[in-house]
């Protein structure tokens, strides 16, 4: 075959592996929208973490290792000089291993109303609780302060930068973009990573 029909056959191929390209893109809809969102919190001490919540912290994020509900990195991970560079294992460059009041926000406990956290929530935590002495009572106002600072059942285990990095945290964006994280495909999210950077440099150099 002629040099001139190879360079044409390689020419076809390149240009469909192009359209391919061209039409995944097609498929992906970027929209950029600011967040018109006002926060209403009752008055509340400035946030310490109780003994109580260091405890529970350490069990979930040291003891028991658990991890980072969207990207899997765990404390034993982010620990390890070599384990914590290794982007298979800590794909988003997590710092430190954090625990997010994901039922109710901590400064929101002093908004809740107890016979609602009763009627609504208390049925659902003695369903899946059902051996839990804690659950088998009506909760008080304090017993609901306790749950909110420092229950497992109140806490999620996530790295810093899916609980409070820019584009990526659970107080940065909105749950529908959030939850789905780590069910994405991993073409889809690297070219969402892609534009976040090329997002964050146009930010930067303005």
């Amino acid at each position: 075959m002629p040099a001139k029909e190879r360079e044409d056959v390689g020419m076809v191929n390149r240009l469909q592996d192009q359209l391919a390209v061209q039409q995944k893109l097609k498929e992906i809809h970027e929209m950029n929208r600011p967040l018109d969102e006002i926060d209403f919190y009752p008055a509340h001490d400035k946030r310490v973490e109780t003994p109580e919540y260091q405890a529970a912290h350490k069990k979930l994020t040291v003891d028991m290792d658990l991890p980072c509900l969207i990207c899997g990195v765990r404390n034993s991970i982010l620990k390890d000089p070599v384990k914590s560079k290794d982007p298979s294992l800590n794909p988003f460059g997590a710092k430190q291993m954090e625990t997010h009041h994901h039922v109710i926000e901590w400064a929101l406990a002093n908004a809740v109303d107890v016979d609602k956290f009763n009627k609504m929530l208390l049925p659902s935590l003695q369903r899946r609780h059902p051996n839990d002495p804690a659950y088998q009572k009506p909760f008080t106002a304090e017993d609901i302060r306790n749950w909110v600072d420092h229950s497992e059942d109140n806490l999620w285990v996530l790295c810093d930068v899916h609980h409070r990095a820019p584009f990526f945290g659970i107080h940065e964006i909105t749950d529908p973009i959030w939850g789905p994280q780590d069910l994405l495909r991993d073409d889809f999210e690297e070219y969402a990573r892609q534009e976040i950077a090329k997002a964050k440099s146009r930010k930067t150099s303005t």
